[in-house]
């Protein structure tokens, strides 16, 4: 059998060093052993985004479990094995997680849970803090042949994965799944990375464009050496070689990139090792992947402060699709998600028994990569719970934009969920104008609303609406970003 190879998915930011530059005026890359290399096999494999837990391969006896360990005061904890069902198959490895770290895709040769042949590739939830929900990914995925080392796009959407089934290119190649309507579909081989030698270990980098994986092909510096594709016009480019010092005459996996960072980690055989394949940080990057931002926090009770897990959904406002769907963490609240480049977006935070809530968020195509922190708070459903709803409009006009209708319908699917509720939809203002002529543009602001959620099939009778103009600012002050924050319409539950 051959062995499962995992992906190490290591995303905590960190700042760039100065590197000291060599004659050719290039920085001078660092390789150095990561601190948990043991004897035998250390396969590197995932970490949530948040960068406090690290998943991994590692050889118990004559097996392979999924392992982790926590982050805490700046360095890896002392590791222990998962203690679910992820680890019952004779063979267990290869973890990739979502950036939210509440969903993961592993291999498992003979897996308690029925399996279609040699290795087969499942899924597991986080609930409660614990891996549960064990499922075969089924014949969209898997054959009866080796199908292992999988990695997920930061949307969670699509799945890259080996094989070495018949009809490829030979040995193991590169093959990839899309999610539709919650489905995996058919797997197909990826066009322009594979040949007749071995394809392996491939790692999607978070902007969903950056594809590292390694090789044996003709031209390697030794066994197998790593490569870089990248995705553009739904094609990958011609890969390359990513060069010394990540490549020796020895053997490379598993080569992975951190979002925004010049770290990057892979697993070796080189001289100098604990054991067989240990895992190596090289700093810099030499194939930096494309920024991105992301956004972390807690999501709360707005009432008592306690965490929630809620679902996090991310839409494009202008297509309206949905892009992602995350999950806060059941037991700390915290969420983290990664937003590419060219969109505008809405963050929608929602659990039942709540208002959910909803954020704005612009990634210019431009955009050279930022975090965005911010806590979301849940107002459970009672009498003058109330929640901002992400709806536009031009200046001094009344009809709603596009950007508006993927919120409006979400409040529509939330009142038709809770029919028992009323709300009161409210308009407000800035400062800036004539005081009757914002009360009146209020007014006109909160009527449309109204209009699109009735011709949505909600009762009439269970909206009311008022316009308040400038009379009731959420902030003082005359800034841009305080008269933005003041210009809004809200939903308030009158009963």
């Amino acid at each position: 059998m051959k062995k499962i190879i995992t992906i190490l998915c290591l995303v905590f930011l960190v700042g760039i060093s100065n590197s000291q530059t060599g004659r050719s005026g290039k920085p001078v890359i660092t390789i150095s052993p990561f601190e948990y290399n043991t004897r035998g096999d250390n396969y590197p494999s995932a970490v949530s985004q948040n960068g406090k837990q690290l998943y991994y391969t590692t050889e118990s006896g004559s097996q392979q479990v999924v392992s982790f360990t926590d982050m805490k005061n700046s360095r890896w904890q002392s590791p222990d094995e998962i203690e679910s069902a992820v680890n019952s198959g004779k063979q267990n490895g290869s973890a990739t997680l979502t950036p939210d770290g509440q969903f993961m895709v592993f291999a498992s040769y003979k897996h308690d849970v029925s399996s279609l042949g040699r290795t087969d590739l499942y899924s597991s939830r986080k609930v409660n803090g614990k891996w549960q929900e064990i499922q075969n990914l089924g014949p969209s995925i898997n054959t009866e042949y080796f199908d292992s080392q999988p990695t997920i796009t930061s949307d969670g959407n699509t799945l890259y994965f080996i094989s070495d089934r018949p009809n490829g290119q030979g040995g193991t190649d590169i093959y990839v799944s899309k999610k539709v309507n919650g489905n995996w579909q058919r797997a197909e081989l990826v066009q322009n990375v594979n040949t007749a030698n071995d394809e392996a270990t491939p790692f999607i980098c978070s902007d969903n464009t950056t594809l590292y994986f390694a090789s044996n092909r003709i031209g390697t510096m030794g066994g197998f050496d790593i490569y870089t594709s990248r995705l553009k016009a739904g094609l990958f480019t011609k890969p390359e070689n990513i060069g010394e010092p990540i490549n020796s005459p020895s053997d490379e996996y598993a080569y992975i990139a951190l979002p925004n960072s010049p770290i990057a980690y892979f697993s070796s055989d080189r001289t100098g090792g604990n054991g067989s394949l240990d895992i190596y940080k090289a700093e810099p990057n030499p194939e930096m992947p494309n920024a991105v931002v992301t956004m972390k926090g807690v999501v709360r009770n707005a009432n008592t402060n306690d965490p929630l897990g809620a679902t996090v959904i991310i839409t494009d406002l202008k297509t309206r699709k949905k892009v992602a769907d995350m999950r806060s963490d059941d037991i700390t609240g915290e969420y983290f998600v990664t937003l590419t480049a060219g969109r505008s977006y809405s963050v929608t935070a929602s659990k039942e028994g709540y208002v959910f809530y909803s954020e704005r968020i612009d990634v210019p195509m431009e955009e050279k990569g930022r975090e965005v922190e911010k806590d979301i708070f849940l107002a459970p459903i009672a009498n003058d719970a109330e929640t901002r709803l992400l709806v536009f409009f031009d200046t001094d006009k009344a009809d709603l934009k596009d950007e508006s209708l993927s919120d409006l319908d979400r409040t529509s699917d939330f009142l038709k969920d809770n029919s028992g509720i009323k709300v009161r939809i409210e308009g407000h203002t800035d400062d800036v104008g004539d005081d009757n002529y914002n009360l009146q543009l209020s007014q006109r602001r909160a009527e449309s609303v109204k209009s699109y959620l009735v011709n949505q099939g909600i009762d009439t009778k269970r909206i009311t609406v008022q316009g308040f103009g400038e009379t009731k600012p959420k902030l003082k002050g005359t800034t841009d970003e305080v008269r933005a924050q003041n210009r809004r319409v809200e939903m308030k539950i009158v009963k």
